[in-house]
């Protein structure tokens, strides 16, 4: 009797501690094509930073809606376009506005370890939740620096981007409550994109609008 009364103290307090993930079953890798632009601002984006292996953005016209926060919550997952905080003696060189997806919302604790996002401690699990570059997370990048048939240059810079993605998180390990009001923004190119990791977290009044998708060409 005490065993089995043991047994399921146990399996109660492992069943506490399992921390299910974090997950986006409404947020789409696909990019929309936007045939129609009356009515909303089109923003010609010349920046690599939401690439995700096919230059989903980069040199497109991006339709914007400005007015759609007005009447719609901000939701993790959703691309939006913004402007950039103004940053003191900073060496980063960057737009006015930008493009990036939100990944924490108003008073969520945010952490990333290893590429990785946790939100509240649970992990983020969605195409989003973990570093990219070139469409590719750490692992595959560390993958494909291992293939024998790979050029030295092409290996050697697979290899640098895992370096710089590793080593430029390491600043984020500490959990951060983000602020009432403000957003956590990543694009999805860790290695290209400058975001809330550098400047941190942005008001709602710096988000202008939210992307749709890009113009047909």
């Amino acid at each position: 009797m005490k065993l089995s009364v043991f047994l399921m103290l146990i399996t109660v307090l492992l069943t506490a501690c399992t921390v299910e993930p974090l997950q986006d079953n409404v947020t789409k890798q696909d990019i929309n094509i936007i045939n129609s632009v009356e009515g909303k601002n089109v923003y010609n984006h010349r920046y690599d930073n939401m690439d995700r292996g096919h230059h989903e953005f980069d040199g497109f016209e991006i339709v914007v809606d400005q007015t759609y926060y007005k009447s719609n919550d901000v939701q993790r997952g959703e691309i939006v376009f913004y402007k950039i905080p103004k940053l003191e003696n900073s060496k980063i060189n960057l737009s006015e506005n930008e493009i990036a997806r939100i990944v924490a919302l108003p008073g969520e604790n945010i952490r990333i370890d290893k590429g990785q996002i946790y939100i509240n401690g649970r992990k983020l699990d969605t195409f989003y939740g973990q570093a990219h570059r070139l469409g590719m997370n750490i692992e595959e990048l560390q993958e494909a620096a291992n293939l024998s048939d790979l050029a030295d240059n092409i290996r050697e810079n697979f290899k640098g981007n895992v370096k710089f993605i590793q080593e430029s998180d390491e600043t984020n390990k500490i959990e951060l409550k983000v602020p009432e009001g403000q957003y956590y923004i990543i694009g999805d190119d860790w290695f290209r994109s400058a975001d809330s990791r550098h400047f941190g977290t942005i008001p709602k009044n710096n988000i202008l609008g939210k992307v749709l998708g890009v113009v047909k060409k």
